[in-house]
């Protein structure tokens, strides 16, 4: 350890980050790659070529994400044709739009809402226009939700959910 190099700790952007990948093979040299992304998503979608040799030294910290991959494995398994994606200001929706891509090719019938600071708002405004019918097939599409958010407003969102449903049973 008193001569060369130990390892290399990158930051840096995907052009050249296959570049150190390669170094860092050939000269058995562990490279920790921390991607970087502009875009407020905390991984972005540089996608190292991994090896299944054993000489591949590199780590990536923030592997690509497969959300997409995940909800459209969701909307598959469970046949859904019509759903709506719920989000917060703590996720980027451009994280998904590989999958609502995809989902639209399909012919699902997709709605995206943004979810506000103040969820009992958000709720009684977008409820507050629609009428009886409207509000009856509209039930059946929040059936199949999928939320895309941080924990703490995911619970917040289900504790409104559920109050508002208990109030409408009792009236």
């Amino acid at each position: 350890m008193g001569q060369g190099i130990l390892a290399l700790v990158s930051s840096i952007g995907c052009a050249s980050a296959g570049s150190l990948q390669s170094l860092a093979d050939a000269m058995h040299i562990p490279h920790l790659f921390i991607q970087r992304s502009t875009a407020r998503t905390p991984r972005s979608s540089c996608g190292l070529q991994r090896s299944n040799r054993i000489d591949d030294y590199t780590l990536s910290v923030r592997p690509q994400v497969y959300l997409n991959d995940v909800i459209l494995r969701v909307v598959t398994e469970y046949a859904w044709q019509k759903f709506i994606v719920f989000y917060d200001n703590n996720y980027d929706i451009r994280g998904i739009q590989e999958f609502l891509d995809r989902v639209s090719q399909q012919g699902m019938d997709v709605a995206l809402q943004k979810v506000e600071n103040n969820i009992n708002k958000m709720i009684t405004g977008l409820f507050a226009a629609m009428r009886i019918e409207e509000l009856n097939r509209y039930r059946d599409t929040l059936r199949r939700a999928i939320l895309v958010m941080s924990p703490a407003t995911a619970k917040a969102f289900i504790t409104e959910v559920r109050f508002i449903q208990m109030w409408r049973l009792i009236l």
